[in-house]
């Protein structure tokens, strides 16, 4: 159900795992505005809920504990759109359409992520965090139909934790080296492939080739599905 014009979108991000450093992050980034009221929930204090995410074992174990939560607050507090705020083919996406039966929009950021480095046909190379991501990554770019743009995906060797938790030039200096062989490739985007480098994104763009942009994929998912929604409305 769209928005009435005098209301907000409401849209819900879900970070489906259960350290708060994350979400605390995304909170300052991303503040509710006028025309869109941001909610994030994760999955603290949950049984079984990962502290971070570096493999499909424990994205489906995430799934598995955060499901519950997400239906619960969506039912009870009825949002326009859900974003899901894990770089990967989240089972958590599929889990929630099905559940909701497809009433709402559902997206992930590596969905929102690969459209729009896409939207305008040029090349994008993605920078991970854990080498466990590149093979799964890698696939589902192909399963998603994007093989034909992608210049490939780099892991740093860092986990989510030790992008909030290492040294920030250091961090953003690890992310820029592994962009370089991406970029000599032909990309002209760099998909920051981790919910948690959104932070980062301002030290990172600077330090990248003036011709580089660099994809938020937090922000995609919201700008994406902010649009599905008013078009939802105007029809």
């Amino acid at each position: 159900m769209a928005p009435s014009t005098d209301q907000p979108m409401r849209l819900l991000c879900i970070i489906p795992i259960s350290t708060t450093g994350m979400t605390d992050d995304l909170t300052l980034l991303y503040p509710s505005t006028p025309t869109l009221q941001v909610t994030f929930i994760d999955g603290r204090d949950l049984d079984d809920c990962p502290s971070c995410i570096e493999n499909h074992a424990q994205a489906t174990s995430s799934t598995n504990a955060v499901l519950p939560r997400a239906v619960e607050y969506i039912s009870t507090h009825r949002p326009h759109a859900v974003l899901v705020c894990c770089f990967s083919d989240h089972p958590l996406v599929y889990a929630l359409r099905e559940q909701l039966e497809d009433k709402i929009p559902v997206m992930g950021i590596f969905q929102a992520a690969l459209q729009e480095a896409t939207a305008n046909g040029g090349k994008f190379g993605i920078v991970t965090t854990a080498t466990s991501w590149e093979k799964p990554l890698t696939d589902s770019v192909v399963d998603l139909g994007f093989e034909g743009y992608s210049t490939g995906i780099a892991a740093t060797g860092l986990s989510p934790l030790e992008l909030e938790s290492l040294d920030r030039g250091v961090v953003v200096d690890r992310i820029t080296t592994f962009s370089k062989p991406l970029i000599d490739a032909g990309a002209k985007s760099i998909i920051l492939g981790c919910a948690g480098m959104a932070a980062l994104e301002e030290d990172i763009l600077s330090a990248l080739p003036p011709s580089i942009r660099t994809i938020d994929d937090v922000r995609s998912g919201m700008m994406i599905l902010s649009r599905q929604v008013e078009e939802e409305a105007s029809t």
